[in-house]
């Protein structure tokens, strides 16, 4: 579980209740079914619009990896990547079809086939720089899903609010029902807000994020082949997938 995400949703919600209630008020006049049917529903169908139907279905099939952490472990990879090269240069790189036929990553499996096939370098290379390009292009895309809803959130809000005006004006002769439905019509502006800054925008910000560790493992895993098929050292190849780590993290060697 991602604790920013969780962490970071039920600390804005507690800091406006808190603020909301040191103002004499009732957070939970603030939560408005009707705001809820006519925005919610309203901002996810109005993003499908501009949005390619690809995207709409990764946007809300890959919507867990929003709340969940990170299962890319970039040490892991290095060791498992120098394991294979000293493999490869011991034994050579036909040694390494067993291990192939077991990986789990997809990415890694057909990079590291086509080098046991005798692929050239250039081959490979192409193939899977397109592999990673588009998985790039394809979680930017659904992350900007998310990022249109929260764009379009905030609009839906105010059109549920002059709704919600236009009917309360209809009980002038009410004042006390009139009230009640012009305080109702303003939540659906607070609903409209906090989805697009709360919710939906941080989402697809998220999502995008995230893709990045996707991506930065498969371009480790591409210079981890190119080493591989090179023959090169396992030391010199550690040291240069070594800098794939993050900037303040350890770099440890297991050749130390």
């Amino acid at each position: 579980m991602d604790l920013t995400v969780i962490l970071g949703i039920l600390g804005a919600i507690t800091t406006i209740s808190v603020g909301d209630l040191m103002e004499g008020g009732n957070p939970v006049h603030i939560v408005h079914i009707t705001s809820l049917i006519i925005i919610m529903p309203t901002t996810l169908l109005a993003a499908m619009v501009s949005t390619d139907v690809e995207y709409i279905k990764g946007a809300f099939k890959n919507a867990g990896m929003i709340f969940k952490k990170s299962p890319i472990n970039l040490e892991a990879r290095i060791k498992e990547i120098i394991d294979l090269s000293i493999m490869a240069r011991r034994e050579g790189l036909l040694s390494l079809e067993p291990k192939v036929m077991q990986m789990d990553n997809e990415f890694f499996k057909q990079g590291l086939s086509m080098a046991v096939d005798g692929n050239e370098i250039d081959t490979i290379t192409e193939t899977l720089e397109l592999t990673i390009e588009e998985t790039e292009h394809y979680y930017h895309g659904c992350g900007h899903y998310w990022i249109l809803a929260g764009e379009t959130s905030p609009v839906l809000g105010l059109i549920g609010a002059v709704l919600g005006l236009i009917l309360a004006l209809q009980k002038l002769d009410n004042p006390p029902e009139m009230a009640i439905g012009i305080a109702g019509a303003f939540t659906a502006t607070v609903t409209g807000i906090f989805s697009s800054y709360v919710l939906f925008g941080p989402m697809g910000a998220k999502m995008i994020a995230k893709s990045h560790h996707i991506v930065k493992e498969q371009k480790l895993i591409l210079e981890g082949i190119i080493g591989i098929t090179h023959g090169d050292n396992p030391r010199t190849l550690e040291a240069k997938l070594l800098n794939f780590l993050p900037p303040g993290e350890p770099k440890h060697s297991q050749f130390k």
